[in-house]
């Protein structure tokens, strides 16, 4: 595959990908969804979230990895509690990274 061929495969992967997500935010604002739906949709951000940083916190070299030795574990517990109790993004991922900070660079 020379240069041409990759940039245009991923130029054309890429436009895919754009109007396959597109498709549903255009569409969502225009058609008219059963309100189960509508309440099913205020779970999706939490659940992307937990997909992405849980893997992160939890596991190292393809092993969950469950210790009070884990600094991931340690930072991610006091950043849930910090989110719980002040409902602030800005305050639990800095006092999250603060903390992770702390416990791998002191």
């Amino acid at each position: 595959m020379n240069n041409i061929q990759l940039i245009l495969t991923i130029l054309i992967i890429g436009l895919g990908t754009f109007i396959f997500r597109f498709s549903f935010i255009h569409l969502y604002g225009r058609m008219k969804l059963p309100q189960w739906v509508h309440r099913a949709m205020r779970f999706v951000p939490p659940a992307v979230m937990s997909a992405l940083i849980f893997p992160a916190i939890l596991i190292k070299d393809q092993e969950l990895w469950l210790s009070y030795e884990n600094p991931r574990l340690l930072a991610g517990m006091v950043a849930i509690v910090i989110a719980w109790k002040t409902k602030n993004l800005l305050l639990t991922i800095v006092t999250g990274l603060g903390i992770f900070w702390l416990i791998v660079f002191v």
